[in-house]
């Protein structure tokens, strides 16, 4: 079994918990062939991101947020971002983020873990993140706006769990859709 599916099942437990207050039944999975060829062709944007809705009760996030899990990646930090390196994973990580996101309409949501740490959420930085969330507490939570420059857009890290303890689902219903 593959580490990058072990971990998309784990945030699709994690999802379904925060949506549902409990691990069963899921209302989140990992997306049928996540990495797989199909999900680049542009005739499958429905397919983007790793984690996708098995319920309905689940889509409203899935119809705004294209969802990319990434873990491992044992020599990635965010100190690389300081450093003129030819690959930094966290960026490329955002960048096919943004790119899958925007062909499907969606909004980038980045879900990195580093072995040994926790699960870290990057999403887009948008002006009225906390209107748009209507959750002014987030500011009062640690985050970290990473800039790669003018070609990508700005990422808010937040700590997974500190942002889906604040952040509700009707937060996200929110918020519309692209």
């Amino acid at each position: 079994m593959a580490k990058g599916g072990s971990f998309e099942r784990e945030v699709a437990v994690d999802l379904t918990e925060w949506l549902t207050g409990k691990k069963k039944p899921y209302v989140f999975w990992r997306m049928p062939g996540s990495g797989g060829l199909a999900t680049i062709h542009e005739e499958c944007v429905d397919l983007s991101g790793d984690i996708r809705a098995i319920k309905p009760i689940a889509e409203f996030l899935t119809e705004r947020f294209n969802i990319e899990c990434k873990t491992g990646y044992p020599r990635t930090n965010f100190w690389q971002l300081f450093k003129k390196i030819k690959h930094f994973d966290i960026k490329d990580f955002w960048e096919q983020t943004c790119r899958d996101a925007e062909k499907a309409d969606k909004y980038p949501m980045l879900i990195f873990r580093k072995k040994g740490q926790h699960k870290v959420l990057g999403i887009r930085e948008l002006e009225d993140l906390r209107v748009a969330f209507k959750v002014p507490e987030l500011k009062n939570i640690p985050s970290l706006t990473v800039k790669f420059g003018d070609f990508l857009p700005p990422m808010v890290v937040y700590d997974f769990q500190d942002f889906f303890d604040l952040v509700l689902p009707n937060d996200i219903k929110e918020i519309e859709t692209c």
